[in-house]
């Protein structure tokens, strides 16, 4: 039997379904079900986690927040605990049921360490057991297939980046937190949090907050007028963008004439450039000018990628992978009424060039 462990039970859902054709069936009414298939012949067992199946923490003698120096935690061991301990029983007892344990995690720097935690997870029932990794850009069906049919090796250094990550969060966190909370006598649920990445953000918010508040609004005055020509209108704007007074402004009002005239026309030609694939910052912030919450674009953005209609969206970098089905993806856009036209008009041309 081949066991597939995936980051998430939507994606262990989507993958199952592709590779059984629609045929695969859960084998219990869980929230977090093991799907069942078969896939050239063989038995396959698919398992989605829930993120993280382990996490960093201290040992039980440095728990106690006023018997420990917070420089201590700097040097202090880490050990590693399941998130979950019923998902840990339950990835070791389909482990020791397998074959193979192929990791389909996602294709980032977390997506590795979840993938290697859990083959720590299972080398502990099952020590020689072979362990390949899916890499994927896409759920779509073509995607999944091709990766599934050239299966690679774990990436354990970019593993080791992301606990890297986990422990500087853990050491940074823990250590200046416990500072801030015992110098200020902030404790039990009152505690001050100090994070690697929630101060400087909360500094960043304090600082706009006082420039807010600092700032002084000046008033200006616009003149605009609306004109009229062949039944169409258009609005046309002073050649000054802003009066400083209202004397200024009605000024130059009381000059305009009942009649415009078309003095010069400059006509120019420019070419705009497509626009560069969205990373994850690039998709937040224009979700933010269209008035979405960076969490609601995040979930929006996930079942677009869980359903197969776009790439997976938490990048940094700007730059479609060779392997990407742009076509699949496209077929599958074609499908909407409201961006049939434009996926069609790509679909037929000869070349995709992202």
């Amino acid at each position: 039997m081949k066991l597939i462990i995936t980051e998430k039970n939507t994606t262990a859902r989507r993958i199952s379904t592709i590779l059984s054709d629609g045929k695969a069936r859960p084998l219990s009414s869980s929230r977090n079900p093991v799907y069942a298939f078969r896939m050239d012949g063989e038995e396959v067992h698919c398992l989605g986690l829930k993120g993280h199946i382990l996490k960093v923490d201290f040992p039980p003698q440095y728990q106690q927040w006023q018997e420990v120096e917070p420089r201590e935690l700097i040097r202090a061991d880490i050990v590693k605990v399941p998130t979950s301990k019923t998902l840990v029983r339950t990835v070791q007892s389909e482990a020791r049921k397998a074959d193979e344990v192929i990791i389909a995690t996602d294709f980032d720097r977390e997506g590795e360490l979840i993938g290697v935690d859990a083959i720590n997870i299972i080398r502990e029932v099952r020590p020689d057991i072979k362990v390949k990794r899916a890499r994927f850009s896409a759920l779509t069906p073509s995607e999944i297939k091709r990766v599934f049919a050239n299966l690679e090796e774990p990436y354990y250094n970019l593993a080791s980046a992301g606990e890297a990550r986990q422990d500087i969060d853990l050491i940074w966190g823990a250590s200046l937190t416990r500072f801030i909370s015992l110098a200020s006598t902030r404790l039990g649920k009152n505690f001050l949090s100090v994070g690697r990445v929630q101060s400087p953000t909360l500094a960043l918010i304090v600082d706009r907050e006082r420039e807010r508040k600092e700032f002084v609004p000046t008033p200006f005055w616009t003149l605009k007028i609306d004109c009229r020509k062949d039944g169409e209108t258009f609005q046309a704007l002073h050649a000054r963008e802003r009066f400083p007074t209202l004397e200024e402004a009605e000024e130059a009002h009381s000059r305009l004439e009942e009649k415009a005239v078309v003095r010069e026309v400059k006509a120019t030609e420019r070419s705009v450039k497509p626009p560069i694939p969205f990373n994850t910052t690039g998709l937040l912030t224009a979700a933010a000018s269209l008035g979405f919450p960076a969490a609601k674009a995040m979930n929006i953005a996930e079942n677009l990628y869980m359903n197969g209609y776009i790439s997976y969206p938490r990048v940094d970098n700007t730059v479609y992978p060779p392997s990407l089905d742009l076509r699949g993806i496209l077929r599958e856009l074609s499908k909407s009424s409201a961006l049939r036209e434009l996926a069609e008009e790509l679909l037929a041309r000869k070349k995709l060039v992202p």
